[in-house]
């Protein structure tokens, strides 16, 4: 099956996709610890101890083998504050940063219009070239994706296999001067429940502290200009 959109990998092996008639393309998972490990190595921008103080206080490691739909977020890099998730955005590449509330919103209502296909997941995992932890993390949190459908309102889409809903609260520029930040998304009921439904109108949630906030449901998912 051919689908419909491009693909890529950024420069941890991880795949992104080019969200088709928007400017810019967009990591496929929310940024995860395996990602944020290799900007911990490359740059030494952080040491141990602050590493595994994030990881006590807000959201433990997990190996993709033991991913299951009580704690499959724990995959993904969260508790960080936005001028940390920027360093690793300077770290990612030149055109990669934090997309702003309105970008965010308009990939998701792109890729809101295409039910959810297993060939969509067959054609990421059929990349030339993607990390091998890649691949099984990805399998695994598709699993456990399909299997809390259920939580979502409206069906299941390509947004949805990306982990744009059920994945983790998205931090985000809150306009286009980048200079605040809101989150916005639609968490597992099992990590932060009670939450709206991206899909519809509803508005993200802003930082009333400019600098944000360290919170463990909150993580964060680049985009890279073309």
């Amino acid at each position: 099956m051919t689908v419909p959109f491009n693909l890529s990998l950024d420069k941890t092996g991880f795949p992104v996709i080019e969200v088709p008639g928007l400017p810019f393309k967009m990591l496929w998972l929310p940024v995860t610890k395996i990602q944020f490990e290799y900007f911990l190595v490359d740059t030494g921008a952080y040491d141990n101890d602050w590493y595994q103080d994030k990881l006590r206080h807000y959201n433990p490691r997990i190996s993709a083998g033991n991913l299951g739909v009580t704690n499959y977020w724990q995959a993904f890099m969260t508790g960080l504050l936005p001028f940390e998730a920027r360093r690793y955005a300077e770290w990612a590449g030149h055109g990669s940063d934090l997309p702003t509330a309105q970008e965010w919103k308009n990939a998701l209502n792109t890729l809101g219009r295409w039910p959810a296909d297993p060939a969509f997941v067959d054609a990421v995992l059929h990349l030339s070239g993607l990390n091998e932890r890649a691949r099984v993390l990805i399998q695994a949190i598709e699993h456990v994706l399909l299997a809390e459908k259920d939580q979502l309102s409206g069906g299941h889409f390509l947004c949805d296999q990306m982990a744009m809903r059920l994945g983790v609260l998205e931090l985000l520029y809150e306009d286009s001067q980048r200079l605040s930040y809101c989150c916005w998304g639609q968490p597992n009921r099992r990590f932060a429940g009670g939450l709206n439904n991206p899909l519809r109108d509803t508005a993200p949630t802003r930082f009333n502290d400019r600098n944000g906030i360290r919170m463990k449901t909150v993580g964060f998912r680049l985009i890279l200009w073309q």
